[in-house]
């Protein structure tokens, strides 16, 4: 089975688009849904309130598993911004983006989001998957 490394994008849809989750919750039943530690963290800074950030944090921990960011992860980053450096295609995805790419590929998931640039990213480094959450 498919398991997927969730960016805050798709987090987002997921929570706030009413009937998101529904077509998903196999998925989730399933526990392929993981986030990584960049993308917690990025999501939590949305909180309003300690209180907020309880409710949101508890969310996350009912629907995502951890996959750590791998400790190779940054020269992983600095080669995949060189080679889409030389597509012209450097400026698709920032520092977080690629750091979640690097995430997925270590530990074999699909980036499920809602970003183009993923789309980007996975069209010069065929070792990225990834996958629109709203398909």
């Amino acid at each position: 089975m498919i398991t997927y490394l969730l960016d805050t994008s798709a987090l987002w849809h997921l929570f706030r688009i009413p009937g998101a989750l529904r077509p998903w919750e196999g998925h989730i039943a399933a526990g392929v849904f993981h986030i990584c530690e960049p993308t917690r963290t990025e999501f939590l800074y949305s909180a309003i309130s300690p209180a907020h950030r309880d409710e949101l944090a508890e969310e996350l921990d009912a629907l995502c598993l951890l996959s750590p960011v791998p400790k190779t992860a940054w020269r992983w980053v600095e080669t995949a911004q060189y080679k889409l450096t030389q597509q012209g295609q450097h400026r698709a995805a920032g520092a977080i983006d690629l750091l979640l790419c690097a995430t997925a590929v270590h530990h074999g998931r699909t980036v499920l989001h809602v970003d183009n640039d993923f789309a980007t990213v996975a069209g010069v480094l065929k070792e990225v998957q990834q996958r629109d959450v709203r398909t």
